[in-house]
């Protein structure tokens, strides 16, 4: 059978199991297949500079990975310099869908930069005549405009495509958003643009993160002060024909100041708009010389930030990776996430939190720690809390050893399939959750190698 007199929807299924090499030879094949192949080779414009040999980001739907399908330096230069010799006219602008942009397109080095292949696809998605429906874009804060830096067009495509974005509805486009910033990137380096003024934080479905804490030197405030009549003196009490009107008594809300503030206060911010967000990898990385307070003196931060994040109702997948600003703090999935990875350093507190949630909707948990952390003590030290009256919280840490502790049971019962490698677990992590589970669940060990089902 020839080619020519497959239906178009064959064709197309034919053309996504091949390169851009291939569909370009495809379409110089004979006139009849021109269309559709000019079509499918502009679905999805992939830009680079460096063209990366694998992808190492979170699942983010419909964006699929493959290197042979990127445009590197090099090719870069090759589109500009059809852009300038065509006008545009004849390239295939109109049937881009999908925008893939590494990050070092946004190198002011770069063929993408300096040959204009930026401006130009900023200029063309600006008048509406790129109908993308879906954009990865990966934002390094590095790349970005400091204050004393001259004008990049970063800043300028990245508003012209949120501008897009706000247009549009969360049905029709839909943002995939790597990045290592949202406010600023160290005490140093503060851009010109939050990630708040350059992305249409509603459209963003899959998010892969990256914070970094440091020392800024900030003390945290541990209590609201309260005000009311005693404060104005002896003069608003002299006669109830007094026109001075006497405040009530208020308490002003308390605010964390400390160590890893201003990322808290930025995530929460972030959880609070991403209201469409399915898909997260956050990862906080800490200085060594940061210190942490006690959490409860954490939980004028910490509290907005697990109510926010709680409010994500179509996040289905999470992984958390670094120390998500205490050991001890349990950042509780929403509702409906399916599947839940953790590489953290945690505490025994953390486990009993972890113990403790319902997790309703989780299906596939996955922990893989370190071998040899450096953990609290277990007993009392370990149960630090925000509703303790006092948190006893000591230095003292166990390293080159494993700490063996139990849970006793856990709350999570719909739990299908959980994959623990050796670290710090607890000792009946498994048996906890095969007593709670309801029906088969599949326990994958790093020391066995070959999975159990457990049966009730």
């Amino acid at each position: 059978m020839a080619l020519t007199s497959l239906p178009s929807e064959l064709l197309t299924l034919i053309l996504t199991h091949l390169n851009l090499k291939e569909i370009f030879a495809f379409l110089q094949t004979c006139k009849a297949l021109y269309p559709i192949s000019h079509r499918h080779l502009w679905s999805t414009l992939h830009l680079c500079d460096r063209i990366p040999d694998e992808y190492k980001g979170p699942p983010c739907p419909p964006f699929v990975y493959n290197p042979a399908n990127a445009i590197g330096n090099d090719g870069c230069k090759a589109l500009a310099r059809a852009i300038r010799e065509s006008g545009g006219g004849k390239l295939g602008f109109g049937y881009i869908r999908g925008l893939v942009l590494e990050p070092e397109v946004f190198n002011r080095s770069t063929a993408c930069m300096t040959d204009g292949v930026l401006k130009v696809l900023g200029d063309r998605i600006g008048a509406d005549e790129v109908p993308v429906r879906w954009a990865k874009v990966t934002v390094w804060g590095k790349f970005l405009e400091a204050s004393d830096d001259p004008p990049t067009g970063v800043e300028r495509f990245l508003k012209i495509l949120k501008k897009y974005s706000e247009s549009k509805s969360a049905d029709d486009f839909s943002i995939i958003l790597d990045t290592n910033f949202v406010t600023s990137i160290s005490a140093w380096f503060r851009p010109k643009c939050s990630i708040f003024d350059l992305i249409d934080m509603e459209k963003i479905t899959s998010l892969d993160l990256q914070l970094d804490v440091y020392d800024e030197g900030d003390d945290f405030i541990e209590e609201g002060e309260e005000t009311g009549e005693e404060d104005l003196g002896e003069e608003a009490h002299d006669s109830d024909e007094s026109t001075t009107a006497v405040p009530k008594t208020t308490k002003r809300i308390p605010t964390y100041t400390g160590a890893g503030a201003r990322p808290i206060a930025d995530l929460t911010r972030l959880f609070t708009e991403t209201i469409n967000l399915r898909i997260l990898k956050l990862n906080v990385e800490c200085e060594e010389e940061v210190v942490f307070p006690p959490i409860i003196k954490m939980a004028p931060g910490l509290k907005p930030l697990q109510s926010a994040f709680s409010k994500l109702r179509k996040l289905e997948w999470l992984y958390l990776e670094g120390m998500i600003f205490h050991q001890s703090f349990f950042l509780t999935p929403p509702e409906n996430t399916r599947e839940l990875k953790v590489n953290c350093n945690i505490s025994i507190s953390w486990w009993k939190k972890f113990a403790k949630s319902p997790l309703v909707g989780l299906r596939k948990f996955t922990v893989f720690n370190s071998l040899l952390p450096t953990q609290p003590l277990p007993g009392q030290s370990s149960d630090d809390d925000y509703d303790s009256l006092e948190e006893i919280d000591h230095l003292l840490r166990i390293r080159d050893r494993f700490c063996e502790f139990k849970l006793g049971e856990v709350a999570v019962e719909g739990l299908k399939e959980v994959w623990v490698q050796t670290g710090f677990v607890p000792s009946d992590l498994i048996e906890c959750i095969q007593k709670k589970s309801r029906g088969g669940v599949r326990i994958i060990e790093a020391a066995v190698t070959e999975a159990r089902l457990w049966e009730n």
